[in-house]
């Protein structure tokens, strides 16, 4: 064996299981921020065959704050911010949710409050809810405000 590669080997290969990381983001604007919004409205997405719109309800919820979905013409007047995401979904044995981008915003002028984003080049272990929840508290930590 080449002296080198003894040395080399261990690096790719701990190179080779991190590539596949996931990836968790948050970010809120300038300005921004979910200080005190207290009620959201998750628009729900035709092409969502997963119920994550219900599933952004129960982790905002789980949090005591109050939460609902349905297309936006079905908004209450009351909220306070509207909640959208984008979804993209792999089969491996299995339907596997590889990346969700969760934006907040104003309803009344559309600004960015905050995001959270999930991508993964390889599927985790965790399911879809667990994800979620991740994502939704992740928009309210400190980091994210």
């Amino acid at each position: 064996m080449i002296p080198g590669i003894s040395r080399l080997l261990p690096l790719l290969l701990a190179a080779l299981l991190l590539g596949g990381c996931a990836s968790f983001q948050a970010d809120a604007p300038t300005g921004g921020g979910l200080a005190g919004v207290q009620r959201f409205f998750v628009v729900s997405n035709l092409s969502d065959n997963h119920a994550l719109d219900q599933r952004i309800v129960a982790a905002l919820r789980a949090r005591g704050l109050v939460a609902e979905s349905g297309p936006l013409t079905m908004m209450p007047g009351d909220t306070q911010a509207t909640v959208t995401f984008q979804d993209h979904w792999n089969w491996d044995f299995g339907e596997h949710l590889v990346y969700l981008k969760i934006t907040v915003r104003k309803p009344e002028s559309n600004e960015p409050l905050a995001g959270a984003t999930f991508s993964a080049r390889i599927p985790l272990k965790e399911s879809a809810i667990e994800t979620v929840s991740r994502l939704v508290g992740s928009m309210f930590t400190e980091k994210a405000k």
